[in-house]
């Protein structure tokens, strides 16, 4: 479709330059305004998508309506908060001649001015939708003007490094203009939405119609006769692999899974396998082994996950399994390769991932690969050094000797220190001719600083020894180390690498005799400038290093790649192992690119099938692992009409609708036996057995007194009350309070014990998750590494953990409604979040009350004597009581105000009309309230 004709670090992927996710982009930019708010745009065109297809494309079809819907989903949410939308200011608009063309190119190059305000600070990227308007919007309306109508801009390319400019295609046809020489007019680009992800959906839904690529998807249509599980005849496997396997440590289960996964290598007839991993049992580790004896089976094999921090942590955890066995350094990190968008994934967060991140490595090859200062030139100027130094320093100031500088250029100068010498020849010490030229550099600096500058300020033959023999041996050690770390296995053997190593030996240690040589310079025939011994080619050590260069100098035969694009595919194509995000994976599909085998989806459940179609239609793509756990929560669908139709419905839940069969990981490593029971019960049918050390006593940790505060508990907070807060979502300020006092006990605890705590702090409402935020922004302002307390809603903490988790449930009502609290996929996420405690706050007679898996887990905590009265803790009590008096005043004072609102009194009239507010003493009140509660905590902390 187009191409950045820019370089740039940030360059538009190759797979955005072709007419399927230019269709996609034509179909948005058709969307009037009046078209984005139509919330019902497309609902006649969505259909339910069903279990089974009758063809390659019959299954991807079925997507692509609910796919443009949801997307209109996400442009309607956003275009209704505009106003708290970032921006940045347009400087300058000109068409970008390269590609522009009528009447649907439009592409244009700006130049815009990062604006900073209470939206935060915005700067373009590639994918970005943005809207063009003549004024900061404060409203909807503000996107349509009569001198700006509704325009809205794909980035193609972010800002480029050099000239700054942002390449956009845009909707409509804009006019050149130069903002800066123009005061009276102004131009905005206001954020919309990421559009990356999408594209690339719909471009992997509308690609060739039938080929190869289509091989796997054809067989995961319908139901499968084997249930995905390897033949008879197929599924045997040599020892070698086996032992492979046992070496990892593993459990049963994930030692079944991991050779079951392996076997099929030698079938013909399985290509699709799902391994079950719920909440704890070690699926990250199994994922990593997997990956590793894969690795050393030398199967090219593509991982993905659907988020940036889901594969993080599989790369993470393979990198650690592979660095235990490496016998030199770093050397076969070269075979894996992660990559992705790094300004977003914070790679330098994660020790280790820096060698097997491809901005990174190609980076440092990029080094490597230059003609003119990498690998070969650098050995071809040590090897020059080390056989004749004394020639290369004469070269460099470009004279045979200093002497006959002297000589023929400052003969003055060099009478002065032949009587310097008679006159100080009794001395202790008689400076060198360097030394007295410098001496006397002050004096004759302007007269002849053009040749003092060609000998590096006389530099003598010995600096010039060390700095230069410094300094190639900081470049080689870097070349060395690069190669050996990034190139593949295949292109560096483990011969060459011994060398590699001997050679850095050698270059230590004829850098230790450096150091200790002394050099004799001085204008006396009998002592002409001389090279120590220990530093000519004739010393043994210099002798087998310069031999030792000559071998590596012939046996790594570099690649001839111009540019950073080819080094990035020739990395791509050499790694047996590449992990990605499941859209990022778009960038295997460049031409000649080699063919991945085997496939690995992480998270695999909570992953829209019509993404996964992106890896799986890979040409050569034989094999096909899903790991993952339906019983959590699937992926977000942010339209009601696509999740109603299944759009949300990962690849992995419908084949297990199909009777694929499942590989469950049944060890679980991270709760507390009293945590993990209910969940264990409830939704995996007590198949999950409690690894032994999470039942051994010391696991069995107390962070504050109480029954209240044991390893499980449920905490009925009967007063609390559910209101509206931000956005339409709940909030329930009693249960903010108690949780606030929760966290200063227990920072108060952590001050006595010094023992290292993590805290997750979690409810179903962002509305409350904002009011909690606000409440304890004191002990998560501050970054403690012992003292940690995470603030986050119930979705953004699947994968997570922490030591202690508090949830607060929010609902608070007469008649038993607990909305989207009732769904038993984030109930499921929430209770398997803790590590040694878990605490849940609630209002037991909603919850009991709401006909859903709450009623159950109230009625298996008072049976297991779990549950408790917030009353038990008079410090809470008292918290519950000063906020529910609050509310009751703050309430009675409202109800009061609208009453004086409605009467018709003559003076309350008159008041309004002078722009007055009546008075709201009960306010004043709370405020004295709030004073008397600090005033005696102070005193509380004062005894």
């Amino acid at each position: 479709m187009w191409k950045s004709n820019r370089t740039s670090s940030h360059h538009a992927d190759e797979d955005e330059n072709e007419n399927a996710a230019f269709g996609f982009l034509e179909i948005v930019f058709k969307w009037s305004l009046k078209d984005v708010l139509n919330e019902n745009f497309y609902k006649k065109q969505v259909k339910k998508i069903p279990d089974t297809f009758s063809s390659s494309d019959d299954y991807k079809n079925s997507f692509i309506p609910p796919l443009l819907e949801e997307t209109h989903s996400d442009l309607y949410s956003n275009v209704q908060g505009v106003s708290h939308a970032p921006f940045c200011e347009v400087l300058k608009i000109e068409r970008d001649r390269k590609q522009f063309k009528l009447p649907k190119a439009l592409f244009y190059l700006i130049s815009m001015k990062t604006t900073q305000d209470n939206n935060g600070k915005y700067e373009p990227e590639a994918g970005d939708l943005v809207a063009f308007t003549d004024i900061k919007p404060k409203r909807v309306d503000d996107l349509n003007t009569h001198r700006c109508p509704y325009n809205v801009g794909y980035v193609v390319a972010p800002k480029d490094e050099f000239s700054g400019e942002v390449s956009i295609l845009s909707s409509k046809f804009m006019i050149e203009t130069d903002f800066r020489y123009n005061d009276k007019q102004k131009m905005y680009a206001v954020y919309l939405m990421n559009m990356t992800t999408n594209v690339r959906i719909w471009k992997a839904l509308n690609s060739q119609s039938d080929g190869d690529h289509l091989g796997l998807i054809k067989k995961v249509l319908r139901p499968c006769h084997d249930g995905g599980e390897n033949c008879k005849f197929c599924s045997q496997y040599s020892y070698t692999k086996e032992d492979i396997i046992r070496s990892q440590n593993l459990n049963d289960s994930q030692e079944e899974a991991v050779s079951s996964c392996v076997g099929m290598l030698n079938c013909c007839h399985a290509n699709t396998k799902l391994i079950w991993g719920p909440p704890g049992t070690g699926k990250t580790k199994t994922v990593a082994c997997l990956l590793f004896s894969l690795l050393k089976l030398k199967t090219r094999t593509l991982t993905c996950a659907p988020t940036n921090t889901a594969i993080l942590q599989v790369a993470t955890r393979l990198h650690i399994l592979v660095m235990e066995s490496l016998e030199y350094d770093t050397y076969g990190l070269g075979d894996i390769v992660l990559f992705g968008n790094g300004k977003r994934m914070k790679v330098d967060c994660y020790p280790g991932l820096g060698d097997i991140f491809l901005d990174y490595r190609v980076k440092n090859l990029m080094q490597c690969f230059s003609p003119l200062t990498g690998w070969r030139r650098t050995l071809e100027s040590i090897s020059q050094f080390l056989q004749d130094p004394k020639k290369q320093y004469f070269s460099k100031i470009g004279l045979k000797s200093l002497e006959e500088f002297v000589n023929e250029k400052h003969s003055h100068v060099l009478s002065s220190f032949c009587a310097y010498k008679r006159i100080s020849r009794n001395d202790d010490h008689i400076m060198t001719l360097e030394e007295y030229v410098q001496k006397l550099w002050i004096n004759i600096a302007d007269e002849y600083s053009d040749e003092m500058d060609n000998i590096e300020s006389f530099m003598t033959l010995e600096q010039f020894v060390k700095k230069t023999f410094r300094e190639l041996s900081e470049k080689l050690k870097f070349l060395i180390q690069t190669l050996y770390t990034h190139l593949p296995k295949s292109f560096i053997s483990l011969a060459t690498v011994k060398k590699m190593f001997r050679a850095l030996e050698l270059l230590r240690s004829i850098g230790i005799s450096l150091c200790l040589a002394k050099f004799k310079q001085t204008l006396d025939a009998s002592e002409k400038e001389r090279i120590p011994s220990c530093f000519l080619p004739s010393n043994s050590e210099i002798d087998e290093f310069l031999k030792i260069l000559s071998l590596l100098s012939s046996s790594i035969l570099l690649p001839e790649l111009n540019g950073r694009n080819h080094i990035e595919k020739f990395c791509l194509s050499n790694a047996c192992l590449v992990l990605c995000t499941v859209s990022s994976s778009i960038k295997l599909y460049t031409e000649g690119m080699t063919q991945v085998k085997f496939l690995v989806i992480d998270e695999a459940a909570q992953l829209k099938e019509c993404e996964s179609t992106i890896p799986l239609q890979l040409p050569g793509l034989q094999h096909c692992i899903l790991i993952g756990d339906e019983k959590q929560l699937p992926a977000l669908v942010k339209s009601k009409i696509a999740d109603s139709c299944g759009f949300g419905r990962s690849m992995f839940e419908r084949l297990v609708i199909l009777g694929y069969k499942k590989h469950m990981l049944n060890v679980q490593y991270r709760m507390h036996p009293n945590i993990s029971l209910f969940p264990c019960k409830e939704f995996y049918d007590q198949k999950i057995s409690d690894a032994p050390f999470v039942m051994e006593e010391s696991y069995n940790k107390s962070f504050l007194e109480g029954e209240l505060y044991s390893s499980y508990s449920f905490i009925n907070i009967a007063k609390g009350k559910e209101k509206s807060g931000r956005g339409h979502s709940l909030m329930n300020t009693v249960e903010v309070a108690v949780i606030s006092e929760m966290i200063k006990n227990l920072k108060k605890e952590f001050k006595k014990t010094q023992e290292k705590v993590s805290i997750g702090v979690i409810s179903p409402y962002n509305a409350q998750v904002y009011a909690i935020q606000d409440k304890i922004k004191e002990y998560t302002s501050v970054s403690d590494t012992d003292f940690s307390v995470s603030v986050r809603s119930i979705d953004g903490f699947q994968g997570g953990e922490e030591d202690i988790i508090i949830m607060s449930t929010v609902r608070s009502n007469g008649s038993g409604k607990v909305g989207f609290l009732s769904n038993r996929q984030r109930t499921n996420v929430a209770m398997t979040r803790a590590r040694y405690c878990l605490w849940i706050l609630g209002n037991a007679s909603t919850l009991a009350n709401s006909d859903s898996i709450w009623r159950k887990l109230i009625v298996d905590a008072k049976r297991r004597n779990y549950y408790h009265e917030a009353g038990e803790d008079p410090k809470l009590a008292r918290v519950i009581e000063d906020v529910v008096f609050e509310l009751e005043i703050l309430g009675e004072s409202e109800s009061k105000f609208k009453k004086l609102s409605l009467c018709e009194n003559p003076e309350t009239d008159s008041n309004s009309s002078r722009g007055r507010k009546p008075r709201v003493p009960s306010v004043t009140l709370a405020n004295q309230l709030r004073g008397v509660r600090s005033l005696r905590e102070d005193m509380e902390s004062l005894l």
